[in-house]
């Protein structure tokens, strides 16, 4: 569940339930649809996917291709499993709503008044942010991702180090992609609601709106659920699924293709579901309302056929697509995109779920074309152009790759003895990162979570080698970097993971 990646329209509880109306077996996927994602699949070599697609309340298609797991033959069906990541903050904001809906909050109530426990360090800031805030990515705090990614606090400690997030863009002026300021929105609703951010989606949305299979921070244990899958030294292979619980208002529901459908017919039917209205029409327009203008250029405009300018409501993005105006998110869980687009005066929803990495942007190249097919205009293989430009970028990548591995072959002593190295670097977000010596080598663990090896680069600065495969694979070029003082002592690290700059102090 990291930021969503660009897609070619996008910039980015088990229970029984009696039968709803409008829940029949759905119709088979459009001829012309079915052969062309099929042949995306194989275009991808996509171990599996699944496609829900409604029109005018209708379920048109809620349906599997290829197999959950390589190597082995159960099929994706319309049933299977699939984590959405950043999918989730879309019922987050309709947690909000619903509290909204009945007096138990307001968007503009301030979190220093509905969760005193989070404080934030910047005095304004801290005194004026409000749910409305932070449900549409306009705080301006640094998005910290490796703060869950990398180490392994849970959401208390997480709340806790909200108060050392640093500006990175003024106030209310920019969208900046916060997943835990997300997580901070739905513990405030949690609060308001005197239960579990869990259990406020899955009694007042999940069960509601029939979505029989659909779980909300509980990985699925059936069978039939889908598994993710990642290109790891060159081949396609299944991988561990990471949990975001620690981060779960932002990326913790698991569900499929039928209940997906049952979503995006809610979010059509102005926040109603077979006759029942589960969110208020004047709820549902908030969210659907931009509250932030997303910065973008006359280039990415006319690449994604978008005419005017993208906004980011309450967890969904909102621009139009030739014109046509859409509401659509991703999420990136690990070995796992998804996507969901919504036209509202067209009544058209579809939704896109993938289980390998291997295909970053596909899910958003299929809901391109499906889009196309209902807006009746000549079709763009968007699939084959998305698979070109993959496939360009993995040139690049591999170039990187081979520059990354003849500077690692190059095996040269390090200038001062290992064990100048080795204690504990610290940040007030961060926490500790440790370095120890094992045997002839030293190792590095970023606070009780992710760790590597260091093997001697050049001038205080060490290759990391991180011990979990997709780690491995993803974060190859990083390298942390040490300091010394005017006497020569080490005292401090840094270390880019991601988007993120760890600079540390070393502990006395």
């Amino acid at each position: 569940m990291k930021i969503p990646r660009v897609a070619p329209i996008a910039v980015m509880i088990c229970c029984l339930f009696p039968a709803a109306a409008g829940t029949a077996p759905p119709a088979a996927m459009p001829p012309e649809l079915d052969r062309y994602i099929s042949k995306a699949l194989s275009d991808w070599s996509v171990p599996g996917l699944a496609v829900a697609i409604v029109k005018d309340d209708q379920v048109v298609a809620a349906v599997g291709y290829g197999v959950r797991e390589l190597g082995k033959p159960d099929p994706v069906d319309g049933e299977t499993i699939f984590d959405i990541a950043s999918l989730t903050k879309s019922f987050t904001a309709a947690g909000a709503a619903v509290l909204v809906d009945e007096g138990k909050l307001r968007w503009d109530d301030r979190v220093r008044d509905r969760l005193p426990r989070v404080t934030f360090a910047d005095a304004y800031i801290d005194h004026e942010v409000t749910l409305r805030d932070l449900l549409s990515h306009r705080t301006g705090l640094q998005p910290a991702n490796a703060l869950f990614y990398f180490t392994s606090y849970d959401r208390d400690e997480i709340l806790r180090r909200v108060q050392f997030l640093k500006v990175q863009a003024p106030f209310r002026t920019a969208m900046v992609y916060s997943n835990i300021l997300y997580t901070v929105a739905g513990e405030l609703t949690a609060a308001a609601a005197g239960t579990s951010w869990a259990d406020l989606i899955r009694h007042r949305l999940i069960e509601p709106a029939g979505m029989r299979s659909t779980t909300v921070e509980t990985r699925p244990s059936g069978s039939n659920v889908a598994r993710p899958h990642a290109v790891i030294d060159g081949v396609q292979r299944p991988i561990r699924p990471f949990d975001f619980t620690m981060v779960g208002p932002s990326s913790s529901i698991y569900t499929n293709a039928r209940d997906m459908a049952r979503w995006l017919r809610l979010q059509l039917n102005d926040g109603t579901l077979d006759g029942r209205q589960i969110i208020s029409h004047a709820s549902m327009v908030e969210m659907q309302t931009p509250q932030i203008i997303i910065g973008t250029t006359p280039e990415m405009r006319r690449a994604r056929l978008v005419e005017h300018f993208p906004g980011y409501g309450f967890g969904w993005q909102i621009m139009d697509y030739r014109g046509e105006p859409m509401l659509w998110h991703s999420g990136n869980a690990d070995g796992m995109p998804s996507y969901m687009a919504i036209l509202p005066r067209l009544k058209l929803g579809v939704a896109v779920m993938i289980n390998t990495w291997g295909a970053p942007t596909l899910h958003g190249a299929l809901a391109s074309r499906i889009l196309d097919s209902y807006l009746g205009v000549p079709p763009v293989d968007w699939s084959g152009d998305a698979l070109a430009r993959h496939k360009s970028g993995l040139q690049g990548v591999s170039e990187q790759r081979k520059a990354v591995a003849a500077l690692r072959a190059v095996r040269s002593k390090a200038d001062r003895p290992l064990t100048d190295y080795v204690g504990d670097y610290e940040a007030a977000l961060w926490g500790a990162v440790h370095v120890r010596l094992q045997a002839d080598d030293l190792t590095l663990q970023v606070a009780d979570g992710a760790v590597a090896d260091l093997s001697y680069r050049s001038h205080d600065a060490f290759h990391v080698t991180w011990s979990d495969p997709v780690f491995r694979e993803y974060f190859f070029g990083t390298v942390a970097t040490f300091g010394v003082d005017d006497d020569g002592g080490v005292v401090r690290l840094s270390m880019a993971l991601n988007r993120d700059i760890l600079e540390l102090t070393r502990r006395p």
